[in-house]
């Protein structure tokens, strides 16, 4: 091969590699689509790994700027994940539509979708039940028959945040206490 095949030749594969590098490369693992077939691609919980699909009515799925995707099985392990990442963009984030019909139930954006704090409904992962509703007319509906009270997503999740505050100093008290009897016991 002569020089100028061979120079031809870099120019060319420089050039290919300057256009590739000129798009962004798409973050490992990202997925521009969250919601196509979720249940499927996120099946458990990245905080606690319980099955989302038997928490459907119940799951939440975060979608950050850079497409990367979180699906928790409830509002709590969302609060959870949020803390951890929170010095990412988030994009959006989803819960299950209470409200619709039929199995799993559909995702909505809970930037626009009315909470249910409370009621007699069961909770996921804590006593105090949160459910989300794409309609507050359906939100309020199902207040009426159940109790509660109406939020924002933003009012869910420092209700969230209250509980995990909460359960961690009622934790650290215990943690206190066991060691201060294992002390007192070790010392007789």
């Amino acid at each position: 091969m002569d020089r100028r095949t061979l120079f031809k030749g870099l120019l060319a594969l420089t050039v290919v590699g300057q256009a590739e590098a000129a798009e962004p490369a798409a973050e490992p693992g990202a997925d521009p689509a969250p919601l196509d077939h979720e249940l499927e691609k996120y099946p458990r919980c990245v905080v606690c790994n319980m099955d989302r699909r038997r928490f459907h009515y119940a799951r939440h799925l975060t979608h950050y700027a850079d497409d990367h995707v979180d699906g928790t099985c409830s509002l709590e392990c969302t609060a959870e994940m949020m803390l951890r990442e929170r010095r990412r963009s988030f994009k959006a984030i989803y819960g299950p539509d209470f409200g619709a019909d039929g199995e799993p139930k559909p995702l909505v954006d809970v930037a626009a979708a009315t909470y249910l704090l409370g009621s007699r409904l069961p909770g996921t992962m804590t006593r105090r039940s949160k459910y989300v509703f794409a309609d507050p007319v359906a939100a309020q509906r199902v207040r009426q028959e159940q109790g509660g009270e109406l939020a924002t997503f933003d009012e869910a999740l420092a209700a969230s945040m209250a509980e995990k505050a909460e359960q961690l100093g009622r934790r650290y008290r215990n943690d206190q206490e066991r060691l201060r009897r294992k002390k007192d016991g070790a010392a007789s």
